[in-house]
């Protein structure tokens, strides 16, 4: 009798089977860099996708001519944009302050919350075990996403949140982009040019050349995650379920 992997015991949920999705980013450009494409496609495709800008974005400049509250302002009407053009139907803004100063604990408190009032099948995030990555508000969001979605079902955490009358909610699956031990290759090769003409939103984060430079990158990655699957571009993530998240010693190779 051939006994079965540790790794294929639980299953990892299908991402485009989720009919609503909460995108989680910390600044207002991550979830059209990492996930524009597939948001474009799962809303296409019926979901209702809302995005959770954690900072304000208001330090995310080289122009020491710009206060970081002007540009706070100018990356939420960017922001509100791009995310139009993909089909999102709601925003929800935490304006916490840019560049590298968040704390795990109110972040996280602050995600459960919108977990338990906008009840998603399934949350999108940054990697926060992506090597190298030296931004500690990625870190710090894909963190308390994934505690969030491991814990906004247990009545026990966060209970003021039930006192104001919003109810525990089980997440399905977490989905990790900008990753690099993925499991899951979405293809979005109708949508690609949506996610690009998205970011082509964001003018205040790509100066000069960049975008071409950051377009130039993302399109490569996405043929390269796409090679031998039968389409030509694809974007990829780290799905998981919440129990993945809990003492699993195979969820890296899952």
């Amino acid at each position: 009798m051939t006994q079965p992997k540790v790794k294929d015991l639980l299953p990892i949920p299908e991402l485009m089977e989720m009919r609503r999705v909460l995108c989680v980013q910390a600044h207002p450009d991550d979830g059209e860099i990492g996930a524009g494409a597939t948001v474009a496609k799962l809303t296409r495709a019926g979901a209702d996708v809302i995005y959770l800008t954690i900072t304000d974005g208001g330090v995310g400049t080289e122009d020491a001519s710009i206060t970081p509250a002007e540009l706070a302002r100018i990356r939420r009407g960017e922001g509100e944009e791009a995310a139009g053009l993909l089909g999102v139907n709601e925003m929800i803004w935490l304006d916490f302050p840019d560049g590298s100063c968040l704390e795990l604990a109110p972040v996280r408190e602050r995600i459960i919350k919108a977990i338990r009032k906008v009840r998603p099948k399934a949350i999108m995030v940054m990697d926060p075990w992506l090597p190298y990555e030296a931004h500690s508000d990625h870190r710090i969001t894909g963190l308390a996403a994934a505690e969030a979605a491991m814990l906004s079902a247990f009545p026990h955490v966060c209970p003021q949140h039930l006192a104001e009358g919003l109810e525990t909610h089980p997440i399905e699956a977490v989905a990790f982009y900008g990753t690099s031990r993925p499991n899951t290759f979405i293809d979005v090769t109708e949508t690609w040019p949506l996610k690009m003409e998205a970011l082509s939103k964001h003018k205040s984060q790509f100066p000069g050349g960049s975008l071409e430079m950051i377009g130039a990158y993302l399109t490569a990655k996405a043929y390269e995650h796409a090679a031998g699957k039968g389409f030509e571009m694809a974007e990829a993530f780290k799905v998981l379920t919440p129990t993945h998240l809990h003492f699993f010693e195979d969820a890296w190779q899952c």
